[in-house]
């Protein structure tokens, strides 16, 4: 049991993040990839996941040593910061006694001990520590920058989602609806699975969704000096949350149709059974806005989907034909409000 115990300072100070972490995302991209590695589901990974997959970089490598697919992880890692350089900096900046706390703790639960250069990283080498930054920023630019306007909707939509929850409950009630895991009990956060008890010391906690994110929630305790306290959890903007080990499992009624088009782009054309604009329809299938414009541009190529620009946005929707193949034609003479305005108005088509 993992206990975060709350005094009325702390529940007081208790607050949502304002936007996501690159570096945050970065890490939890990490850690996703090598969950998805070590199961046994991982040809059907989420296709963000396989994305990245192909994506990742050489330079990145050093992170295999640093984040394994099961946690602890060390925390220095762990920076909330909202500016990508920002982020470096501060972990560039990392006391050395932080360095060799949070890496001590880390590998007392692995096996065999780490390699060299981890243990120069301990003993604060700024050569190791400029390593781990260059991994981060590079895994940042070839996988996580892609998708960071598919990030930033769904922690926009998560956060809209919980509000109205703070507004009528405060944070108490809040914290029930984050995760199955997690129990308000006795001035206290408990979370089952792992043996911790955080003290948060009157600063309150940061409530942080993350897109890339697919497992419990975790906390990333203060380091009493820049950082605050953090409870990383996954992002569920429509509600539903995703499957532990991080992977999409289609249904055996989705397999003709993913055989025909593909996984991703099945996936696009039932995600638009109502119409959405381009970083919407990104957000439900989990793939970049840059995916998904051109996975649209396929389907309307093949007639199944048209586009219509409104102001500056697009917004996708399903033609009578891609109705059809999904098993939506409407009844003989039917004809949907959403037909008649498509068939009263014209418009081009546009890219997303």
């Amino acid at each position: 049991m993992v206990r975060i115990n709350f005094t009325p300072d702390d529940v007081a100070r208790t607050r949502i993040s304002s936007g996501p972490s690159p570096l945050v995302e970065t890490e939890l991209t990490m850690v996703a990839l090598r969950r998805a590695a070590a199961s046994r589901r991982s040809a059907r990974a989420a296709p963000w996941l396989l994305e990245a997959r192909r994506s990742f970089p050489s330079t990145a490598r050093p992170l295999l040593d640093l984040l394994g697919p099961r946690c602890p992880w060390p925390d220095f890692l762990d920076c909330a910061a909202p500016d990508l350089q920002e982020g470096l900096e501060e972990i560039r900046a990392t006391p050395r006694r932080h360095l060799r706390c949070h890496l001590s703790y880390t590998w007392e639960h692995r096996p065999g001990s780490p390699p060299t250069w981890v243990r120069n990283l301990a003993d604060g080498d700024k050569e190791s520590l400029e390593l781990v930054a260059r991994a981060l920023r590079d895994l940042h630019d070839a996988v996580v920058a892609p998708r960071w306007d598919t990030i930033v909707a769904a922690f926009h939509a998560d956060v809209a989602r919980r509000i109205g929850v703070l507004a009528a409950g405060g944070p108490e009630a809040l914290f029930g609806t984050l995760h199955p895991s997690l129990r308000w009990r006795d001035q206290g956060l408990d979370r089952t699975g792992g043996d911790l008890l955080c003290e948060l010391r009157g600063d309150g906690i940061m409530l942080m969704p993350s897109a890339s994110w697919s497992g419990e929630p975790m906390v990333s305790l203060s380091d009493g000096e820049i950082r605050p306290s953090v409870l990383f959890y996954a992002a569920r903007p429509n509600g539903h949350p995703a499957a532990q080990d991080g992977t999409t499992v289609a249904p055996a009624d989705r397999d003709s149709l993913a055989a025909l088009l593909g996984p991703t782009r099945a996936a696009v054309l039932r995600a638009l059974r109502r119409p959405r604009g381009t970083a919407e329809l990104a957000v439900a299938v989990g793939i970049s806005a840059a995916s998904a414009s051109e996975h649209a541009r396929v389907l309307r190529d093949a007639y199944l989907i048209e586009t219509r620009r409104e102001g500056r946005s697009v917004r996708h929707s399903l033609t009578a034909f891609g109705r059809t193949i999904l098993g939506q034609l409407p009844p003989a003479g039917a004809r949907s409000d959403e037909q008649g305005e498509q068939g009263e108005q014209s418009g081009e088509r546009a890219s997303g």
